[in-house]
């Protein structure tokens, strides 16, 4: 066993051993007790309630007024552990318990009564905890929620899936289901079926992704966070800030902040099953999970094992690629299994633990034959991954509250390729450590309102490893960091609903330093301002920088020299050319400026509706990418003639010889000196510039009809990306490009929810875009397709109680994508980053609580 394998090994026996031990010790009896109080409160409406539970409680309580005003309760006397006084207050009510600490709970919208036995989380709910380290504040920043339900009605099975649809999100980068994407310039490709954030489309590793406010590690060599082994049964919600949030969350965080937040309140036991096909053939799956949890006065614990399998999807079993040689795989066959531990125990009255464990491992295979007469690839790629974090709250005085975290987190990518003639191994592993230590709460007082505080320091080691066949090309690096933050909340004007056209304003102010031992130090502020003339409008704008490390990979990569034929990068007659690829340990950090303006309304005039919209421009400097965007058209654009030499001499070709760690010929012939014509670099590199500006807009409302709630709503991301590799070259239009994130793209619905059934329809639109790839540039047809998901509740009588059927569609009218023109090498002609090949697919859902 080697050194890597123990290592990985020695930790995942760790996580394995300290989520036994929470587990043996939160099944003790002592979990189950809870202590009895006497609580008088009459009836009334269910904001006094709950006003008068938190006082008898010695709690505080955090819920959405308008919600709860109009509701009626009949009050509660007697003895009650505090959480059955709550539970029987807010029983058939459309509120759940979002988050608890030991001196206060907020509570959030759940959009049924059903929805809410399942832990749902209502689209509509108010509380955010991504955008601040300040407890129960409202971030200026943007922030998208996706909740239980909305995870529910989409009718997928991966959490992937569910991301890759959102408008803001390009399904570029690293995803499966990319093929033959030469979009360099933002990373994409398919290497272990991992699935990442892209927000924006300016790169999967410029978003940082957390599970339950951690940090996740990076994946494979692209060193993007990989969520594809998150269990999809444990998620309540998805929380995304799309703004910079370098100057509370560090690096990475450019196009903005990702947050995964699991189930924290299930009571009782789900098995799921789901098997899946497609009406074209191939991509059969099949997904099983065990979920179980229990919550209490005291405590709570969460356990979700999940198994899924999918079949691949070859170019034979598709017409629209049945020219390609049919051993090539368009859909990786995969095994994936997954085991999510979340515990928490109150220890005192002041001081509460909690854990979450995550490990997944996933076998994925593929196959690749260029050409019918090349040798045939094959590839298979082992990932096991785990993240374990530790927390200790504290309260410590007053409304102080102090916060400790220690994480660690790893992956590793165990790769073999064969041929008939060869078998060689890659090896790579990505792994993070890091502690941290916050507090928050009440600065001063002043007229206006309370100012509030947070306040933060940390540290981080960060790894790299590689190993490929051949002692040569063995690497392990790393780098380490230490941190401080702080952020402030400031009212400027006293909160007042009689004071029409100043209801509220509020100034909110963060800083975050980072020393990295290798690129020295960043400081790096935002400021944030929120103002609410009326109730049923708030108005709000932040202004950041933001900054990102480049990755191990993007430094240390190896240096990589290609050999193309002419005519395949945009050449014109016989001849080839090479082309530069690899690390640039030269790099320095990225840097960013942003900013946002929007808006949410609630008019009284539409009722039980909320428009969002915001304005957002970034503008990142320093970049680094890859200048070639487009390999195909690398010697006939002519924004490309900065990173070409014509005709390049003997003494050049032999240094770039000299200088390659491996040389891939793809020429299709032997390699010539005497034929090469040009000379391309491509490796990592600064860009001069890059600048993404848009707008999103948001709208939800809900209706009665007929005895159920119908919800719509509409989501959509309108975008500009553009990109000046050089100062002296004019800007690259890369938003509405083949490979590239869309101009705009839509996600838009109708849901209906009765007693027992539900059904949802969605409509996903992509935008029509531009094959730069050929000269000249020809339009690539806009691309729709509608999905559909009917749930069923089965009436509960004996083993059938407890009991959901669901069936859904994604594609119902098996839409192919837009074809292109631009050749690829295998050759595939569709953009495999905006648009799919499996088609219709259908998956049947059994679902059984206890």
């Amino acid at each position: 066993m080697t050194t890597i394998h123990r290592q990985m090994w020695r930790r995942r026996a760790s996580v394995l051993a300290l989520i036994a031990g929470f587990s043996l010790y939160l099944t003790a009896p002592a979990w189950a007790q809870s202590e009895l109080q006497t609580f008088d409160i009459p009836k009334s409406n269910l904001a006094q309630a709950l006003n008068q539970y938190a006082a008898q409680a010695n709690l505080q309580i955090f819920y959405p007024y308008a919600a709860v005003a109009e509701v009626e309760v009949q009050g509660l006397q007697g003895a009650f552990s505090a959480d059955e006084a709550l539970n029987r207050l807010i029983a058939r009510t459309r509120l759940e318990v979002v988050e608890r600490t030991p001196t206060s709970i907020t509570l959030g919208i759940a959009s049924s009564a059903v929805a809410q036995a399942s832990g749902a989380a209502d689209p509509l709910t108010e509380v955010i905890v991504t955008g601040t380290y300040v407890r129960n504040a409202i971030p200026a920043a943007p922030v998208r929620s996706v909740s239980r339900t909305d995870i529910e009605a989409s009718g997928y099975s991966q959490i992937g899936d569910i991301v890759r649809a959102l408008p803001e999100n390009f399904s570029g980068g690293i995803n499966p289901g990319v093929i033959a994407a030469t979009g360099g310039g933002i990373g994409n490709g398919n290497v272990t079926n991992a699935s990442s954030f892209n927000l924006r489309g300016v790169g999967s590793d410029a978003t940082l992704v957390l599970l339950n406010g951690h940090r996740l590690n990076a994946d494979s060599y692209f060193q993007a966070a990989d969520i594809s082994g998150i269990p999809l049964s444990a998620v309540q919600r998805i929380e995304v800030m799309t703004d910079g949030g370098s100057a509370l969350y560090g690096a990475d965080a450019v196009a903005g902040v990702a947050n995964i937040i699991t189930r924290r309140n299930f009571d009782g036991v789900e098995l799921q099953a789901t098997l899946g096909t497609t009406t074209q053939g191939g991509g059969s799956e099949q997904g099983y999970s065990f979920l179980a949890g229990r919550s209490g006065a005291r405590g709570y614990g969460l356990i979700n094992i999940e198994y899924a399998r999918q079949d691949e999807i070859t170019t034979a079993d598709r017409q629209f690629t049945s020219q390609v040689p049919g051993e090539n795989y368009l859909i990786q066959p995969q095994e994936r299994s997954s085991l999510f531990v979340s515990l928490g125990h109150q220890l005192t009255d002041r001081i509460s633990v909690s854990f979450d464990g995550l490990y997944s491992a996933r076998d994925v295979r593929n196959v690749s034959k260029i050409t019918p007469t090349s040798a045939l690839y094959r590839y298979d790629t082992y990932t096991p991954a785990y993240n374990g974090a530790l927390t200790l709250d504290v309260v410590l005085w007053s409304d102080w509250e102090a916060r400790v975290t220690a994480v660690s987190s790893a992956s590793r990518n165990s790769s073999w390729t064969r041929t008939p003639t060869s078998l060689s191994r890659s090896l790579y592993r990505n792994d993070l450590q890091y502690i941290e230590a916050s507090a928050n709460g009440t600065l001063l007082s002043t007229p206006a309102g309370a100012v509030k505080l947070a306040i933060g320091a940390g540290y981080r080691d960060e790894g790299f490893r590689r190993g490929l066949s051949g002692a040569a090309n063995r690497m392990s690096v790393s780098r380490s960091l230490s941190y401080g933050f702080a952020e402030l909340i400031v009212p400027l004007i006293e909160p007042s609903d009689r004071r029409v056209g100043l209801n509220a304003l509020e100034l909110s102010v963060s800083a975050r330093t980072e020393d990295y031992d290798v690129f020295g130090q960043a400081t790096k502020p935002k400021v944030g301002l929120r103002y609410v003339p009326v109730p049923q409008l708030t108005l709000r704008g932040t202004w950041g920088e933001s900054f990102k490390a480049p990755s191990f990979n993007q430094m240390y990569s190896d240096s990589l020299l290609y050999v193309w034929s002419a005519a395949a990068i945009g050449g014109t007659g016989p001849g080839t050319a090479l082309m530069t690829w690899g690390g640039n340990p030269g790099l320095k950090p990225e840097t960013s400026k942003s900013w946002t303006l929007g808006a949410d309304v609630m008019p009284d005039f539409i009722s039980g509706s909320k428009w969002s919209l915001t304005y957002f421009n970034i503008d990142y400097e320093d970049r680094v990418v890859q200048p070639l965007t487009n390999y195909s058209a690398g010697l006939s654009d002519p924004i490309y003639a900065p990173f070409v030499v014509n005709s390049p001499s003997e003494v050049l070709m032999a240094d770039l010889v000299a200088q390659a760690d491996q040389i891939y010929n793809y020429s299709g012939a032997p390699f010539d000196p005497a034929n090469v014509i040009a000379a391309l670099e491509n490796r990592y590199i600064n860009a001069t510039a890059q600048t993404v500006r848009g707008l999103d807009l948001s709208y939800r409302q809900r209706f009665s009809v007929n005895g159920g709630d119908l919800q719509a709503f509409f989501n959509g991301t309108f975008v500009r990306l553009e990109q000046k590799s050089i100062p002296t070259a004019p800007n690259i239009i890369l938003s509405g490009t083949i490979f590239n994130t869309p101009d705009y793209k839509v996600r838009t619905g109708l849901t209906w929810q009765g007693r027992r059934l539900n059904v949802t329809g969605l409509l996903n639109y992509v935008s029509e875009q531009l094959d730069t790839g050929v000269s000249p540039a020809v339009k690539i047809d806009h691309w729709a397709t509608l999905d559909s998901t009917v749930t069923y509740e089965v009436p509960g009588y004996g083993d059938l109680d407890g009991v959901r059927v669901s069936l859904s569609v994604t594609n119902l009218f098996d839409r192919d994508p837009p074809k292109t023109l631009s050749p690829t090498y295998f050759p595939i002609h569709f953009d495999s980053t905006n648009s799919s090949i499996i088609g219709r697919a259908v998956r049947l859902s059994l679902t059984k609580r206890w």
